[in-house]
C-alpha cells in the first residue's frame, strides 16, 4: 500500500500544533511534505522533520506564488499527489493591542495570512490537479472565534472568518471529493500562543475549567487531526479539542 502524502504548512518548532499533527500523520502512514517560513526558522523546523523521514523542505511565505509553485512542481516531477493539506499558519502584528486600537492594515494582513491563505493555497492545488479525490484540508481555529477571550483581541474575528471559509469550501468542494474541516484546540503553549497577552493565565483558566483538570496535549490534537483527515464522513466541521473546558461552567463552592 502506498504511503499517502500530506502538505503541512505551519510548523515553526517542536512545540507547534502543526508539528504534533505532522508526527501523528507520519505514524499513520503519511509522507510529510513540510514548509518553513524562512532561514531563521529552518533549524527549528528540521528538529521536527528529521524525525519524520523528510528529505526536502520548502520555504513558503503567504502571497509568494513562486514558492507555492515550487512545491507544486516538486509534486508533479515526482508523480506525487496530496491526500491531505494541513493549514496551520496564523499571524497578527498587533495581537497585543485591544481590538478597538487595531489598524485596518494589520487586520487585513492577519486575515490574509491566518484565514484567506487557506483559500489561495487550496485554489492553487486544485488548479494544478495535485489533490487526490477523497483528500482532506484541515485548518486550526480557537474558541475565540465565537467567544470574546481576553487577550485574544483581533484574532477572534479573524478565526471567525476562517471558520466561515471552512464551511464555504466544504460546501463547494464536496463535489470534487475534497473535505474541509478545522480543529479548535484549547490553549497550548506554542510560540504563537506566547505572544498573547496574559496567555499563562489563560492556560490556567482553561485547565481549571476542564472537568479533566488539564488541557489537550499536542499528541491529543494530532490524534484528533488524523481522525478528521481520514474519516470520509467528516466535512465542514469545527471540532473542539479542549478536554471539555468549553462545555462547563465551574463554580467554586462557598
Amino acid at each position: 500500500m502506498r504511503r499517502k502524502n500530506a502538505l503541512v504548512i505551519g510548523i515553526a518548532n517542536k512545540d507547534s500544533i502543526s508539528a504534533g499533527i505532522a508526527e501523528q500523520l507520519y505514524g499513520a502512514g503519511y509522507n510529510i511534505i513540510p514548509t518553513y517560513l524562512n532561514d531563521k526558522a529552518l533549524p527549528y523546523v528540521r528538529e521536527v522533520t528529521d524525525e519524520l523521514g523528510v528529505e526536502k523542505l520548502f520555504p513558503y511565505v503567504v502571497g509568494n506564488d513562486d514558492q507555492l509553485q515550487a512545491v507544486i512542481a516538486y509534486l508533479r516531477e515526482n508523480s506525487l499527489r496530496l491526500d491531505a493539506f494541513v493549514h496551520g499558519i496564523a499571524f497578527a502584528s498587533e495581537i497585543k493591542k485591544d481590538l478597538h486600537e487595531v489598524s485596518w492594515e494589520s487586520f487585513k494582513q492577519s486575515t490574509r495570512v491566518s484565514a484567506f491563505s487557506m483559500v489561495e493555497i487550496v485554489s492553487a492545488l486544485i488548479k494544478a490537479d495535485v489533490l487526490n479525490p477523497g483528500s482532506s484540508v484541515l485548518t486550526l481555529s480557537y474558541i475565540g472565534s465565537h467567544l470574546a477571550v481576553e487577550g485574544y483581541n483581533m484574532m477572534g474575528p479573524v478565526k471567525s472568518i476562517l471558520e466561515s471559509l471552512v464551511r464555504g469550501l466544504a460546501s463547494e468542494l464536496g463535489g470534487k471529493g475534497i473535505r474541509v474541516n478545522a480543529l479548535s484546540p484549547g490553549p497550548v503553549m506554542t510560540r504563537a500562543g506566547s505572544g498573547i497577552k496574559g496567555f499563562s493565565n489563560l492556560l490556567k483558566v482553561a485547565s481549571d475549567a476542564s472537568p479533566l483538570g488539564h488541557t489537550a496535549e499536542l499528541e491529543d490534537i494530532g490524534t484528533m487531526a488524523v481522525e478528521v483527515i481520514t474519516n470520509p464522513s467528516i466535512n465542514g466541521v469545527v471540532y473542539l479539542v479542549d478536554c471539555g473546558a468549553s462545555a462547563t461552567i465551574r463554580v467554586d463552592p462557598e
